[in-house]
């Protein structure tokens, strides 16, 4: 998810690009429901309560400034796919990770497939939804546009859609352009207390009445209708809410930070190399579901370095893509 390059940066927004980047890191380093008991299992819980509206996030900042289409701006999206897709496979065999393969690599370098980051190929196929997505927004009032939005989310967590995936960001995408028809960050609202107290409802389903209650499993609590429009489900209606709690609060923050936007031009890339299909079980998934071996402060202190190395690492290695990338457009 990207803003305009034609648009200035808000460093406010750009943010939260790299706090919902965090919030990822530590979506997937969470294992509550295999490890755990007693209070520290509810902290775990309450801390994936707290991440779980990151994605959303993302789409709606997409949303908001509204994806324009230039040639350099899908090029930089296809390069920076591949690039980690072919790339972070080849760094794998290199150092022993990961055996050579023809099929495997041709599979890397044809990377758009559920096979490689299901996320990346949702957004690619809104990326290509994107104008027609504008156009409709454009046509609607505000309350016209609340009132499809509605039905959208309704219908998300009633039917189960084959791209139930790539329906729900567009749906994110549209309350996104909805927050700015109405000038969100312009109103008097309360997103921070709006913000916890969403945090804390889903908590309190999800952890004590789907899981302790009724003993739901991660999958039907993940994402699995209707047990997951309750739950740590993109499409639930709790979990939007909370990701425009969040947004807002960070679109009213009027400030200006070279640091912030220069990081922030590399967190998509955190996610394409900590999720890279050939890594990800031997990587970062692998060795933070680990750490729920040691103590409650070793894992914490443990889990705190990976997420700041994978954090830090990533933006840093990121600007090799980028030389690339100006270089090669």
């Amino acid at each position: 998810p990207h803003q305009s390059v034609s648009q200035e940066r808000q460093s406010g927004i750009e943010l939260l690009r790299l706090l919902c980047m965090l919030m990822i890191l530590s979506l997937h380093s969470f294992s509550g429901f295999q490890h755990g008991s007693g209070f520290w299992q509810a902290v775990d819980f309450f801390r994936e309560s707290v991440c779980i509206c990151a994605v959303d996030c993302f789409i709606l900042i997409s949303g908001y400034f509204g994806i324009k289409w230039k040639f350099k701006s899908f090029f930089n999206l296809i390069f920076q796919i591949i690039y980690y897709s072919v790339g972070i496979y080849l760094v794998a065999v290199a150092i022993g990770v990961a055996d050579w393969n023809v099929k495997e690599f041709l599979i890397r370098f044809a990377c758009l497939s559920k096979s490689s980051w299901g996320f990346v190929v949702s957004y690619v196929i809104l990326y290509f939804c994107s104008p027609v997505l504008n156009i409709f927004a454009e046509r609607l009032s505000p309350k016209e546009l609340f009132t499809y939005i509605v039905v959208f989310v309704l219908a998300l967590n009633i039917v189960s859609f084959t791209a139930s995936s790539a329906f729900t960001y567009a749906v994110v995408y549209l309350i996104g352009r909805l927050l700015k028809k109405v000038r969100i960050e312009e109103q008097n609202t309360r997103p921070a207390t709006v913000y916890w107290i969403t945090t804390s409802i889903i908590f309190i389903i999800v952890y004590f009445l789907l899981f302790k209650t009724f003993n739901f499993n991660s999958q039907e609590i993940v994402g699995r209708r209707p047990v997951g429009s309750l739950g740590y489900d993109y499409a639930a209606p709790l979990v939007i809410l909370q990701a425009v709690a969040l947004f807002v609060l960070f679109a009213k923050m009027k400030f200006k930070s070279r640091l912030v936007n220069w990081s922030a031009k590399s967190a998509f890339a955190i996610f394409l190399i900590h999720m890279h299909p050939t890594i990800k079980y031997v990587g970062y998934l692998s060795y933070a579901e680990s750490l729920y071996h040691y103590s409650v402060l070793k894992h914490i202190g443990l889990l705190f370095m990976l997420i700041t190395v994978v954090f830090v690492g990533s933006i840093l290695i990121d600007r090799i893509r980028i030389f690339v990338s100006d270089f090669c457009y």
